[in-house]
């Protein structure tokens, strides 16, 4: 299956000097965002995609290859969503067959990420799992070997700074063995408030807690849902950041809370609004999927009544490209559950379906909440288990022929787009990349 994109545009994309346009739109932070693209190795007119880190699937690639096919040469960016706390990032999923069905193996290769920032979780030296692909019926012949890529490519950037940036590399290391084409520049959200910009959009917030925090809530009418509302409480507002707490985990950042961790030297993360807008302000174009397209509305929304500032353009693109696996079309009706809360479909003679029938009409002749309809509810309840046991091995049966519960999960499974892409064959990695040439 062709893949399908979806170019649309977050606001039309500046034309000419697109670098100069976006920092006369960036209000008080146009005078560091030259400083901070130095710092991070950006050139100026890069375009850029960001997402978590791990086995992502063919709609992210989608972003990589519209970045590619439209940045300068050498002026593309893939950056590292490593604020979050995505638990994909330390574990692979992969299709299997199981009694001649397809199914899923779930694979941890690290330690759960159980709400820690990606950025502060060390890489792993011994990935765990390389033992479960051993023996395994994988449901096409290509996968056990990518599974070995996998982590073949994990051990090999075990010195990763992060266990975001381990798996990241990983997944880009095995895409580029089938054809897909790497960004030039990567980097990481986590280093966003150690640049120039980050240091003014932290001294806004610092200097007007409250208002930064109602802009934010009041931003979220654009697209209700898009970001959990901040507390608002003055001078000692929540504000759109992440602080480290114990063993990692990422904790809520109130005004006071965010002084405290500068003067103490601790990192402090960007929430999504922020890490999206800084990126955007210093790229000339990013490249969103369709979840990032619908919260922008909202971000933008903050950005603009908060200090006045426009992020720069975005487009959207994604993909919907499918395993070629195999699943039986599952059948309009579950056999075995009708048959268990329907007993009396199995008695040939059609008798146990008219005594039903008799016994439910009885019961409902009773009032309501009656000791006597409890007791004509329980007799009709005692005749199906009486029924469910004269007919135990119809029911049996039917429970051992394929369900039509597994043979909707099989086709689920089948039309799952977001399988792994390094799972895909190379001829539809690399073609998603036909288009970029550079």
């Amino acid at each position: 299956m062709d893949p399908t994109r979806h170019p649309t545009s977050g606001r039309p994309a500046a034309s000419g000097h697109e670098g100069d346009l976006r920092d006369a739109i960036a209000g008080p932070l146009a005078g560091s965002l030259e400083e901070s693209r130095r710092h991070l190795g950006i050139p100026a007119g890069a375009h850029g995609f960001g997402h978590q880190a791990g086995a992502w699937h063919m709609g992210i690639l989608a972003k990589q290859a519209a970045v590619l096919e439209s940045a300068p040469e050498g002026a593309s960016v893939h950056a590292i969503v490593d604020h979050d706390a995505n638990d994909d990032a330390t574990t692979i999923r992969a299709p299997v067959h199981h009694d001649r069905l397809v199914d899923g193996v779930l694979i941890r290769w690290g330690p759960s990420v159980a709400g820690a920032a990606t950025a502060w979780m060390p890489a792993v030296q011994r990935p765990t799992g390389r033992d479960r692909l051993v023996g395994v019926d994988w449901a096409l012949p290509w996968i056990g070997e990518r599974m070995h890529q996998w982590f073949d490519a994990l051990e090999r950037h075990a010195g990763a700074g992060s266990v975001a940036v381990q798996a990241a590399l990983a997944n880009q290391r095995v895409l580029a063995s089938l054809g897909a084409r790497q960004c030039a520049i990567t980097i990481t959200t986590s280093s966003l408030m150690s640049t120039a910009v980050g240091h003014v959009v932290l001294d806004l917030m610092l200097a007007d807690p409250a208002r930064c925090a109602g802009e934010f809530n009041a931003s979220l009418a654009q697209s209700p849902g898009a970001a959990t509302p901040l507390v608002e409480r003055g001078d000692q507002s929540e504000l759109p950041l992440w602080l480290r707490g114990k063993g990692g985990l990422r904790r809520r950042a109130t005004a006071s809370a965010v002084r405290e961790a500068l003067a103490a030297g601790e990192p402090i993360l960007p929430r999504a609004f922020v890490a999206s807008g800084l990126l955007r302000l210093l790229l000339s174009r990013f490249v969103h999927g369709l979840g990032g397209g619908t919260y922008e509305r909202a971000g933008d929304a903050w950005w603009s009544a908060w200090i006045g500032v426009r992020p720069g353009p975005y487009s959207i693109a994604t993909a919907t490209e499918l395993l070629p696996l195999s699943a039986p079309s599952a059948p309009p009706v579950d056999l075995f559950r009708r048959a268990w809360t329907n007993p009396e479909v199995l008695d040939a003679t059609g008798r146990a379906l008219e005594q039903r029938k008799f016994m439910l009409a009885a019961m409902e002749r009773e009032p309501a909440g009656s000791a006597a309809r409890r007791a004509a509810f329980r007799a009709m309840r005692e005749y199906i288990e009486s029924l469910r046991s004269r007919h135990a091995l119809e029911l049996d049966d039917l429970r051992h022929r394929a369900p039509a519960r597994a043979h909707r999960r099989a086709a689920a499974l089948a039309a799952d787009r977001t399988w792994p892409a390094l799972l895909h064959d190379a001829g539809t990695v690399a073609g998603m990349f036909s288009g970029s040439g550079r």
